[in-house]
């Protein structure tokens, strides 16, 4: 029985990559997935007879719901990469990390818990969360291969890093022909007067991020971005459409693979030592379908996994396509440490320098 399990998952996925394959051809598109490769293929080590008898009963389970604060074309390529791997539903449920947070807590306290896997980036929630005993520890074979490192990946041996969504720096091509070579060159006298693009700290992530800015640029780092007199945006999405608008000629952004893809008149670089919103991943104890869980865990630390989950972010595993920088160069402090009020301090704080 696991043998033929075993042939039909590698036929299975054999054939869902050269359906990919003709799928990006034909239509093509900077909005399409990463095509597939060798890598994408790769579902890592097979693992041990209690492992397989793990998937055999996954695949009975035949579904699994995922809650994912990860960006959604990224979570449907999960969900689309799994089902034709392994034949199960990938239920996604996408929302910002405190709703669902919040929507767990509710699970948790009515005993009625839908979600079998979460993804999201709150270290502190996380921890509170394993003390408690609600999350289990992951089992699957890609845990222990020498390229995911579990040592550094892994929250009290429960929840596991699987990507971190990073901060680069974008310019308008147009506008500055011979591009940005550092975070510092946004402090370039010549971009003063509103041409670049920052945004808003409204949350703690936010706040870590402009505390990485004065930790590795400078402890004025903040007064002298403010004297750019820079436009502050809501978000990093607003910034790269100004970029490729040309509203702005500089500023932070995500990866801009996309429009560069498409041809937009931008460019973007990353720092050597960026930042990063590491993403942890929790398998509930409390999971409706319990090997499914265990079963996408592993998933999302295989090559196949990362492939999908990771594109224009870091990933955990070395060489990834897609993904524009790995885990172990992001640089972020503990969040648990930045309290309300310390958050609201700085915010008051930044707000003083850049709003009038």
């Amino acid at each position: 029985m696991r043998l033929r399990a075993h042939l039909r998952r590698v036929l299975t996925a054999s054939i869902a990559a050269l359906a990919l394959s003709a799928s990006v051809v034909a239509c093509g598109g900077a909005d399409d997935p990463a095509p597939t490769s060798g890598a994408a293929a790769d579902f890592g080590p097979t693992g041990d007879a209690a492992w397989q008898d793990i998937v055999d009963k996954a695949e009975q389970e035949g579904s699994v719901t995922f809650y994912s604060a990860q960006n959604t074309a990224q979570n449907e390529e999960v969900a689309r990469r799994f089902e034709e791997a392994y034949g199960i539903t990938v239920n996604v449920v996408r929302d910002v990390e405190a709703n669902l947070q919040s929507k767990l807590g509710a699970e948790w306290t009515t005993g009625n818990v839908v979600a079998d896997v979460v993804s999201q980036t709150g270290v502190g929630w996380v921890r509170s969360g394993g003390e408690a005993g609600r999350f289990a520890v992951p089992v699957g074979p890609a845990f222990d291969t020498a390229e995911y490192h579990r040592d550094v990946n892994f929250i009290d041996d429960h929840s596991f890093a699987t990507a971190a969504a990073i901060v680069a720096f974008g310019w308008n091509t147009d506008r500055l022909p011979d591009g940005l070579t550092t975070i510092d060159d946004l402090l370039d006298p010549e971009l003063a007067g509103g041409k670049v693009g920052i945004q808003e700290p409204v949350s703690a992530s936010q706040v870590d991020f402009y505390q990485y800015l004065e930790s590795n640029y400078g402890p004025n780092f903040l007064e002298r971005l403010a004297a750019q007199q820079p436009r502050v945006y809501p978000g990093i999405l607003p910034i790269a459409q100004a970029l490729t608008s040309g509203e702005v000629a500089a500023g932070f952004s995500g990866a801009l693979t996309d429009e560069v893809a498409d041809g937009a008149p931008v460019d973007f670089g990353v720092p050597e030592k960026l930042w990063g919103a590491r993403f942890y991943t929790s398998v509930l104890t409390a999971a409706p379908h319990p090997n499914a869980a265990q079963l996408l865990a592993n998933f999302l630390v295989t090559p196949a996994g990362q492939t999908a989950y990771t594109r224009k972010t870091a990933s955990v595993l070395p060489d990834v396509e897609g993904a524009v920088a790995t885990v172990d160069r992001v640089a972020q402090q503990d969040l648990s440490k930045l309290t309300p009020e310390s958050v609201d301090a700085y915010r008051a704080r930044w707000k003083s320098l850049f709003v009038s």
